[in-house]
Formats: structure tokens, C-alpha cells, sequence
């Protein structure tokens, strides 16, 4: 027996006939989506015959029928067929008749004057049928679209309390709003009298329909009474709107589209998605403390995780006894700098709020955009035993249900061009209360013991024969992100000409961080050696020296015997990752 395992996956919204994505277009009577092929707009002469999107508005705009609703295939139902073929006929006539004029003037101008009633009465017909299936449809309308946002809020708290408790996230369900603006004007309001008045009914409610709204990507929202499916639609009365109506109305009306719903299944974020970790700074008197804000990669898709587009807010409250703020910074590479606003709070607390944070250009440091550190110095000496609280807020770019856009299409079935593209995020919104009882560092540990003294450095180096360049780097920075360990930055100082003419100098700085629950192990790698070139693009030889030095604050010996064994790890993954490049490898120090 085999045992099957179905996971469920998103339904997506694709073509109705081949299934591609993404969709074209829509169908305007059926509202199915289509590619290119299968969902096209109408030839020339149905539209003049048919005079869908004509008058103010949707005049030029292109008209889009599935294969199902095209109108070659409906003008050829019921009577309509009949009277075109009336129309045909008679143009056949007419044209008979100018042929015929100059051999029988009498038979030519019969010929003539029957064959173009007879064609002009048909085509009378054919109109007067479709106006009045048009009566019985809604209104195409065509407002003007802004501030096309889909949000999804995940909220919820992060806890530390006494000594011994554990760092513990909870988080609520996550919630998601669509929300559009429209404008009614006056080509809308024009459309709609024009309705009336063939309708014969000046002041009577009208329906109308503004197109459909796309969610594109996997949907992976709960269906409900208001988001049905990845096709929402667009529909209303006229009477719900001051611009339609039919005595001194205004020139133009607002109307907000708002949609809210749930997700299908919660995602799972095991470790939440923010970790906030406060230190007491080593050294300072206890008069420093720092905040580390840490997001991680989280998303419905492992590949192509949620980014950090900005932190909101992050605001840290603590008690007034710890004295007035000296200076603050934050240690961390940001787009701007903000500002800070300090004040009292009550109970005794006063805090400190810092807005709009912007993290490091993502596609130039990647590292740097999963990390932020607030460093603060105060007058008075930082409690131990004190506890903090605040809240930090997000914005992060993608969604947590799957959806990768939102696209407007027209009543008549076509895309709509905004000014400004849809806006699609996620934002977390945590607060959180930490006991400094479980955090507080005492003292420094440095691995190796005398990595701090300025002494001969290269006996505590391990040598690998292996070129120092990029592919080198990228190697072990790649065994490092597997293992868990968070690089901050890796810089490369310029080569160097060596002691002989083929010879190079290598230098690279490659810093970082390792969290052990929540308590934060710094390393500092340098790597240099020489590369020999023989005349090639790429050098032929090289040896390479690795120097490793890890740094953690510490209050037990549990906690030093930690930082002591991440020396060694990083030692035993340089060794197994340079090692497999090198023919050979000798340790010293």
C-alpha cells in the first residue's frame, strides 16, 4: 500500500481554456479570464453594428468576448440572423442597382431605391434589438481609479518575563483588506441619463457596472460573502450616488471599495516574525543598552520570502529612574537617518520613538536588510531586573495569502492603466515586554583568548591551498547561511601586487551574527592570501590564510562555553568547506 499525501495548494486564477497565466483580459458579458488567444476583442464591424463601447468614456476602448460570447457566433441566433441577411440582400440590391443604371435607368433606380430601404429598415431592426438588450444590462461605467491597496495585518506580542521563562511569540490571525477609490464624473453621469432617457425613465435607479478587480498569484483567501474568488466584482445603482442625479447633482462623486477577509490556512511561523532582543552593553558602567530588531524570512513562498520595505515605528518604553537619554544611534546601515521623539509615559516609564526606518538597498546588501540595532546611552545606571515594553511596526512587501497583485479591468473586459500600480503588503504590527532578569550580560568573552592582543595574528590562522577570491568567499558565506549564521557585510579591499610581477594579495572582511536563543554571538572573519596568474583571466594557484574571532557577552559558564564552541564551529565549517577546495590543509596556532 502507498500512503498519498495531498497537500492543498492556492488556486490560481488562469485562462478558461488553456489554464496560462497571467490573464489578458476578461470576457465582458461572462466576466471568464483569458490569455491573448482565447479572449479577444471584437472586429470593426461588430462594434459599429452592435455600438458597444460608444459614448463618452469607452469610445475607443476595445470590446472583449470569450470564444463562447464572441458575436459572430451570437448575431447568428434567433431573428437577428434573419434581418442581417436582410441587410445583405438589400446592399446586394443597391449595388445591383448602380450597376444596372447606366443600361436601364427605370430597372436600376427600382433595384437602387428597394435594395437600400430594404438594408436601412433591417439595420434598423438590428438596432432596435440590441438597444433593447442593452436596456436590460447595467450601465458600463468607467470611474477614475486611485490608491488601489491590498494589506494584510499580522499582528500579536512578544513575552520575556522573569528568570528562567521562555522567549515566547503569539500571534493573532492574520486579517487582509482590499480597498479602491473610485471617482463618478461626468462622462459617468452622462452615460446614465443617456440610459434613462431610452429607457423612458428620467429619475429611476439605474444598475451599472464599472468592470472586475483581478487578485493575481495564488489565492489563498477564505471565501466569503465579500471576496468570492480571485474575480471581484465591480457593480452598483445609481441611485446610491449623488452624481446621478437627475436634478442638480454635483460633478462628481467618491466611492471608497473596501473588501475584508481572512486567510485560508494561518501561516506558519514557528519563531514569529520579529525578534527583538535587548542587551545590557558590556563595559558601559550599565549605562548602555542596545535593542536588536532581527526579521526573518518568512512567506508562503520559501523561494521568494516577504522583504522589509520599512520599519513604521519602533518605540521602547522604560523605567525614568534609568535617567535622561545621553545619546542614541542606530549601529546598522539605514536609507535615512529618522528622528527621534522622546517624552514621559505614564506608571513611572518614559520612552523613546523612532519612525519610518528604511533598512539598507536590499539588491546592494542583502545581509544588511534582516537586521536593525538601537543603541542608547543614559544618564543613570541600567535595572538588571527591570523590565521593557514598546511596539515595533512593519511594512513588509508581498502578502502572506499568496496574492502577488491587483489588477482593475474595465466594464468592457480590457486592462486598466493606473497612475500609480497597486500597492500590495503586509504589515506587522508586534508589541512586546522583555525582563532584562533573563538578558543581562556581565561579562566579555573573546575566542581565541589573546585575539584582542596586538600579537603575531597569523599563528592563530588555519592555511588552506586554495585561491583567495570570490568563489572562495561566496562558498563559505553560503556554508554559513545554512548553518544559521546571519553575515552583516563582506568587504573586499583592492589587490595588491605581490613580490613578484605574478603575484596578487588578497584581502576580504567578512563580519556577522549568530543568535543562540535569543542571545546574540558576533564573529569577525578576515581572509587573505596571494594568488599566482599565468597570463589567464583567472589565477592558476594561490594559498589562503582564514583568522577567525568570535565575541559574545556572557553571565554563566553555560553561556561562555557557548561562544567558546561557536569559535570552534566556524573553525570545523571553514575547515570542511576550504578543505574540499584544497589538495591539502595544515593548522597551526
Amino acid at each position: 500500500m502507498w500512503d498519498v499525501a495531498i497537500e492543498p495548494r492556492a488556486s490560481v486564477a488562469r485562462c478558461y481554456e488553456c489554464g496560462s497565466s497571467p490573464v489578458f483580459a476578461l470576457c465582458h458579458h461572462c466576466w471568464r479570464p483569458g490569455c491573448k488567444k482565447h479572449v479577444r476583442p471584437s472586429p470593426r464591424w461588430a462594434r459599429k453594428i452592435l455600438r458597444e463601447g460608444s459614448g463618452p468614456g469607452l469610445a475607443k476602448a476595445p470590446v472583449y468576448h470569450c470564444g463562447g460570447c464572441a458575436h459572430g457566433k451570437a448575431l447568428t441566433a434567433g431573428t437577428t440572423w434573419r434581418w442581417l441577411v436582410i441587410v445583405l440582400g438589400g446592399a446586394a440590391l443597391a449595388v445591383a442597382g448602380i450597376v444596372t443604371v447606366r443600361l436601364s435607368p427605370t430597372v436600376g433606380a427600382i433595384l437602387l431605391l428597394t435594395g437600400g430601404l430594404s438594408a436601412l429598415v433591417a439595420m434598423l431592426h438590428v438596432w432596435r434589438g440590441v438597444a433593447r438588450a442593452r436596456t436590460a444590462l447595467p450601465v458600463p461605467l468607467l470611474p477614475k481609479a486611485v490608491d488601489v491597496e491590498l494589506t494584510e495585518e499580522l499582528r500579536g506580542e512578544i513575552t520575556l518575563e522573569g528568570e528562567g521563562d521562555e522567549y515566547r511569540t503569539v500571534l493573532d490571525p492574520v486579517k487582509g483588506e482590499l480597498s479602491v477609490r473610485f471617482t463618478f464624473g461626468g462622462p459617468d453621469r452622462e452615460r446614465v441619463r443617456r440610459r434613462r432617457k431610452r429607457a423612458r425613465t428620467h429619475d429611476a435607479a439605474v444598475p451599472w457596472c464599472a468592470g472586475r478587480i483581478l487578485l493575481s498569484g495564488p489565492f489563498g483567501i477564505r471565501t466569503g460573502d465579500e471576496i468570492a474568488g480571485p474575480i471581484l466584482p465591480l457593480d452598483g445603482n445609481s441611485g446610491d450616488h449623488a452624481v446621478f442625479r437627475p436634478l442638480d447633482p454635483p460633478s462628481s462623486s467618491p466611492w471608497k471599495y473596501r473588501r475584508r477577509y481572512e486567510l485560508r490556512t494561518e501561516p506558519k511561523i514557528a519563531s514569529g516574525p520579529i525578534w527583538i532582543t535587548p542587551s545590557i552593553v558590556p563595559d558601559s558602567g550599565r549605562h548602555g543598552l542596545e535593542l536588536d530588531v532581527q526579521w526573518v524570512k518568512f512567506g508562503p513562498d520559501e523561494d521568494k520570502p516577504l522583504s522589509l520595505r520599512m520599519i513604521e515605528l519602533l518605540r521602547l518604553e522604560f523605567p525614568v529612574r534609568w535617567g535622561e537619554i545621553h545619546t542614541w544611534g542606530l549601529l546598522d546601515e539605514v536609507g535615512t537617518q529618522p528622528r527621534a521623539t522622546v517624552g514621559l509615559g505614564g506608571e513611572g516609564r518614559q520612552f523613546i520613538e523612532l519612525k519610518r526606518i528604511t533598512p539598507a538597498d536590499q539588491e546592494k546588501d542583502e545581509a544588511r536588510t534582516t537586521h536593525v540595532t538601537l543603541a542608547i546611552r543614559f544618564s543613570g545606571q541600567v535595572d538588571p531586573g527591570d523590565e521593557i515594553s514598546g511596539r515595533v511596526t512593519a511594512k513588509m512587501g508581498g502578502t502572506l495569502s499568496g496574492v502577488t497583485g491587483v489588477t482593475l479591468f474595465n466594464s468592457l473586459g480590457g486592462r486598466r492603466a493606473l497612475g500609480r500600480s497597486a500597492s500590495v503588503k503586509t504589515r506587522v504590527d508586534l508589541g512586546f515586554r522583555i525582563s532584562l532578569a533573563n538578558i543581562r550580560y556581565q561579562a566579555l568573552r573573546v575566542d581565541p583568548d589573546r585575539a584582542a592582543e596586538d600579537s603575531n595574528r597569523d599563528s592563530y590562522a588555519d592555511t588552506f591551498d586554495v585561491v583567495p577570491d570570490d568563489e572562495a568567499v561566496i562558498a563559505l558565506t553560503n556554508a554559513m547561511s545554512e548553518e544559521g549564521y546571519y553575515v552583516k557585510h563582506v568587504i573586499e579591499n583592492p589587490p595588491r601586487s605581490g613580490r613578484r610581477a605574478n603575484e596578487f594579495q588578497r584581502y576580504w572582511d567578512i563580519k556577522g551574527r549568530r543568535y543562540v536563543g535569543v542571545y546574540p554571538v558576533d564573529f569577525h572573519i578576515i581572509l587573505t592570501g596571494e594568488e599566482v596568474r599565468s597570463g589567464g583571466i583567472r589565477p592558476e594557484r594561490g594559498a589562503t590564510k582564514v583568522r577567525i574571532v568570535v565575541k559574545g557577552a556572557y553571565t554563566d559558564d553555560e553561556m561562555e562555553r557557548t561562544i567558546r564552541e561557536e569559535y570552534k564551529r566556524l573553525r570545523d565549517l571553514t575547515e570542511a568547506t576550504l578543505g574540499r577546495k584544497s589538495p591539502m590543509t595544515s593548522e597551526t596556532g
